[in-house]
């Protein structure tokens, strides 16, 4: 299921790293905004979308360490299993759950940029600005995903998104069968032409009642980590899907840099004694904010559309960017976006500094103790040969 040990590694450790880290990130802020002035709309507006963006990440570990754990459970004997897991209503929801999670991500963090761009060029506006059209953002943010993801798993859309079935039988030589020729078949036994993959269905559970099909290989089941169809070429289904949803993303991307960019040349014109400090904060954040997107998604779209191309990409850039291109928001967005993690780790820093000055306090004592004692030893010693003498 996944052959390379190094991608297994990589799974278990974005898998902890994106539940871990968003799960205490998710606790730190919810218990600060529960005791927090009522009064601070721009401190509880920043907290709702965080919190948004921690249980969207939050649902990205979930799926990689389902996936991850399958894969221990498959490990060895994965072959046996191919068409039954990738067939299978668990790896269909795997996949939609890491396209809500991505999109639901990316959707929020546009909608906090938009924030963000509104409070440094309009700081009154933003401050008046209410609770409940944050949370309707997010409520839109959170539906839009989930429609992109589940469509693919939608009955009537099943034709555009079915690419092979898994058909027990005696003729084609192969039980993985493609879509154009069961269709085909079920013509030729129908002796019709048929309206739909429905109709191609009945019609051949209909003639074979003892080969019943036992599974279709949708959007979600191309690979064995249960992800997209992101990479694929014009002569293959749903290529305009898979080009959509990479060319939304990229769009949501290409706005962050601008309005980050903006936001930075808008925090330069601030006055005041702080502001150098203000600045330099400033552009190592968004530095590093536009540094994880464009690791996150910049590949991907480069693919996708290299693949849009002809040009066919590798089997492992699937599981590459399920493990590692895909988690890197959802690892990192913690550490980025919310100060909890930061100040706990300033807490841990200074908690070793004092450790360290203190033992090493403890350390010169004691050998100040052993010195004095070594000394003393000594006169006692000349003493005693005074005495003998």
């Amino acid at each position: 299921m996944i052959a390379n040990p190094i991608y297994r590694a990589i799974f278990w450790i974005t898998a902890v790293l994106a539940v871990g880290g968003n799960l205490f990130v998710f606790i730190a802020t919810a218990y600060r905004l529960w005791n927090v002035d009522r009064n601070q709309n721009v401190f509880i507006n920043t907290s709702i979308f965080l919190l948004n963006l921690c249980c969207s990440d939050f649902l990205m570990g979930i799926y990689l360490l389902v996936v991850v754990v399958q894969a221990t459970r498959f490990s060895g004997s994965y072959c046996l299993f191919d068409k039954e897991w990738r067939s299978s209503s668990l790896c269909s929801g795997l996949g939609a759950l890491a396209v809500v999670s991505s999109e639901a991500s990316a959707m929020t963090m546009t909608a906090m940029t938009t924030f963000r761009l509104v409070s440094a060029f309009r700081p009154f506006t933003i401050r008046s600005l209410g609770v409940l059209r944050v949370l309707l953002a997010e409520f839109f943010c959170w539906i839009l995903a989930v429609v992109l993801a589940t469509v693919p798993l939608i009955n009537v859309t099943s034709e555009y998104y079915t690419t092979d079935i898994w058909f027990p039988n005696n003729f084609f030589g192969n039980d993985f069968v493609s879509r154009e020729n069961m269709s085909l078949l079920a013509e030729r036994v129908a002796n019709v032409k048929l309206k739909g993959w429905n109709d191609v269905k009945q019609t051949i559970r209909m003639a074979f009642p003892r080969n019943p099909i036992k599974g279709e290989f949708g959007y979600y089941g191309e690979t064995s980590v249960c992800m997209p169809r992101l990479f694929a070429t014009t002569s293959e289904f749903a290529w305009e899907y898979s080009t959509f949803l990479i060319t939304i993303n990229f769009l949501m991307f290409m706005y962050m840099v601008v309005a980050y960019v903006l936001i930075y040349k808008q925090s330069n014109r601030m006055k005041g004694s702080r502001s150098n400090d203000v600045s330099s904060k400033m552009q190592k954040r968004i530095s590093r904010l536009i540094l994880t997107d464009f690791c996150c998604w910049i590949p991907i779209c480069v693919m996708g559309y290299l693949s849009v191309g002809g040009i066919k990409m590798p089997p492992d850039a699937y599981v590459l960017s399920a493990c590692l291109l895909l988690p890197i928001n959802s690892a990192l967005n913690p550490l980025l976006y919310s100060k909890a993690l930061e100040d706990q780790l300033v807490r841990a820093k200074k908690w070793l500094v004092e450790k360290l000055s203190s033992l090493r306090a403890s350390t010169n004592n004691s050998s100040d103790l052993a010195v004095r004692y070594n000394a003393r030893a000594d006169e006692e010693g000349d003493r005693v040969v005074e005495i003998v003498g």
